[in-house]
């Protein structure tokens, strides 16, 4: 097992549990004491855990609750009227010969079923495998899959081999769906695997693109990705948290 894959393990154990002792983790993931301290410590660097004698907790002052996952197929009949006209507003951005690069999720995949008729070429990157199904239906879309490790409750592709292959190429637009969006903890995700891939997508993008419907705001997951004025756009619906449209105007964050 990965040491990302172990950290997510050891997050979702706290999530459900609270507190985790450090000598049954090892022997759970079958490594040595000094490898689960060494995970604890990254924890606490990284997503304020707060390690113990003998083991961690969740940090106690914690005042949102944080959002669980849910799997990719109730994601893709929720709200999906929204998700539709989301979709819509984003797909009319993408030019000819350009490259974009979406996660994983349903509003994002939902993208490719409206992109312009005058498309004759088109790159893209993506982490979902159900959106490599589809964009690999386009004759004419030049597809990139990263590789690495399939989570079967998103879809997506996660690990150091995703991200090394992130890492050498570059995409004009960035779409990202987002389950988790509040004004000071910015864009985080149930998932930690996930939280480090999606912040390579951001990296790598020229414009990046905020992609989510209105009921994923006030909402704080586990994992960062990032704050929410690196994005230059939000592409929502016609529900729109009007303190997140305020907030947007002030930093200069275009709202679609």
């Amino acid at each position: 097992m990965l040491p990302v894959e172990r950290r997510q393990k050891i997050l979702e154990l706290l999530q459900t549990e609270g507190v985790v002792n450090g000598a049954q983790l090892a022997e759970i993931f079958g490594v040595n004491v000094a490898t689960v301290r060494r995970d604890l410590r990254y924890l606490a660097d990284h997503h304020g855990v707060v390690v113990t004698y003998g083991g961690a907790s969740l940090a106690p002052e914690s005042s949102q609750p944080v959002q669980g996952e849910n799997a990719l197929i109730e994601k893709e009949v929720t709200n999906l009227e929204a998700k539709r006209t989301i979709a819509q507003k984003a797909a009319v951005l993408v030019k000819n010969g350009e490259s974009i690069a979406l996660n994983a999720g349903s509003t994002v995949r939902l993208i490719l079923d409206y992109l312009p008729a005058n498309l004759t070429s088109l790159t893209v990157v993506t982490l979902g495998l159900n959106i490599a199904v589809s964009a690999a239906s386009i004759p004419y879309v030049h597809l990139f899959i990263p590789g690495g490790h399939y989570r079967h409750s998103s879809q997506a592709l996660v690990g150091p081999t995703a991200e090394r292959a992130l890492g050498d190429i570059h995409v004009d637009r960035a779409f990202l769906g987002a389950s988790a969006i509040d004004m000071e903890a910015g864009w985080t995700h149930p998932a930690y695997a996930e939280a480090a891939t999606n912040q390579m997508l951001m990296k790598i993008a020229r414009k990046k693109y905020l992609v989510c419907d209105s009921s994923k705001f006030d909402r704080v997951a586990f994992a960062r990705v990032c704050g929410l004025a690196e994005f230059d756009a939000f592409v929502v619906d016609d529900r729109f948290p009007a303190h997140y449209s305020e907030w947007a105007r002030a930093n200069d964050v275009e709202v679609i």
